[in-house]
């Protein structure tokens, strides 16, 4: 069984206790945590009139569920279109 590293992110003063099994997903976790509070700060500059600080939270989950969104639309697709240039190339060849 994989060993697991006890860790601590904090959002928002909210000390988050976590558990990860490598130093790379520790950083992956403290930068999430990171753009995170970046995103809030963002938000309450742009809008410092809402009504409570959980509208900063859940506009800041929403901008990164959207931007994951995104990153998985642009999933990268090159070698399936290479592929099928290719083929489309020998079809032609054969004068199908």
């Amino acid at each position: 069984m994989a060993e697991k590293f006890n860790i601590k992110v904090t959002i928002e003063a909210i000390p988050l206790p976590l558990q990860v099994s490598s130093p790379e997903e520790e950083k992956i976790y403290r930068d999430a945590a990171a753009t995170i509070q970046h995103r809030i700060q963002l938000l309450r500059d742009a809008y410092p009139a809402l009504p409570s600080d959980k509208y900063y939270y859940v506009m800041a989950m929403l901008n990164t569920a959207v931007e994951a969104a995104k990153a998985l639309n642009k999933a990268d697709n090159q070698p399936y279109q290479d592929m099928m240039h290719d083929l489309e190339k020998e079809i032609e060849s054969l004068g199908l």
